[in-house]
């Protein structure tokens, strides 16, 4: 594979929920993606990127992932990903998935295991703070107007989420999810996936200042802040992206592009 053909690729994006849809039930699947392929190839593409596929509850339209390994039941499964691969490789056409690694669904048995247990490994897969009053540890506001931060029902522990509360942000300071993360990516390599499309990168390197000073000076009238100057593009994070992404040698090549 050219390490610059993306340089050149013509890209199809498909949202699969609206795309075509297989078996009548009113959603886009990935058999109706396959039935189109011929004319997709029509078009001259070569490269169809797929909006968000993998298991999610949808709280925010697949862009919090339940299970990176699990083709959402709503799509299909993991064989019809599969068998797509296959067949738009025929028409060379390659697959290039949404992935989103700054934060999972709350629903994710890594979280499940970090709520239900303050000691397993997967807590310190997510940002917690142990904090003793009825507000939140501070100020900063979401991308999706709440506060960062989500109280663990009946505890002091509170969680730290960039956008809704469904979706407690990982804790790329671990070297383990670091690894974790590699591993998954790897798999849908070797699947034949040919790249991602990463979602909301920018934010994964989160300043000290996010998680530690109590007020910040508000920028709306209900007294909140942004987290924007304290989150996106923090100095440190092409250190994080370098440590988990070497792009010609652990992901065998795939295309990646940041968003």
């Amino acid at each position: 594979m050219s390490s610059t053909w993306w340089k050149e690729a013509v890209v199809y994006q498909i949202y699969p929920k609206s795309f075509f849809d297989s078996n009548g039930d009113g959603i886009g699947d990935l058999l109706g993606i396959n039935e189109k392929l011929d004319y997709i190839q029509s078009l001259g593409t070569n490269v169809i990127w797929l909006c968000p596929i993998f298991k999610s509850p949808m709280k925010d339209n697949g862009y919090d992932i339940a299970d990176y390994s699990i083709v959402d039941p709503i799509f299909g499964d993991n064989k019809a990903l599969d068998n797509l691969i296959r067949e738009a490789k025929k028409r060379d056409i390659k697959i290039l998935l949404d992935l989103v690694l700054n934060h999972t669904s709350n629903e994710h048995p890594w979280f499940k295991s970090a709520l239900s247990d303050p000691n397993s490994p997967y807590a310190d897969y997510y940002i917690f703070k142990q904090w003793d009053k009825s507000i939140p540890p501070n100020n900063l506001r979401t991308y999706f107007d709440c506060s960062v931060w989500s109280r663990v029902e009946n505890t002091d522990r509170w969680y730290f989420n960039s956008f809704g509360p469904e979706q407690p942000d990982l804790n790329w300071e671990e070297p383990q999810l670091r690894q974790d993360i590699i591993d998954m990516i790897n798999v849908w390599i070797k699947k034949g996936v040919a790249g991602f499309r990463i979602d909301a990168i920018g934010n994964l390197k989160k300043s000290p200042e996010a998680l530690s000073v109590h007020h910040f000076e508000p920028d709306k009238d209900d007294g909140s802040a942004s987290l924007v100057p304290w989150l996106l593009n923090q100095p440190g994070i092409v250190d994080i992206l370098h440590a988990p992404f070497p792009f010609l040698g652990v992901f065998c090549r795939p295309f990646v592009t940041f968003c």
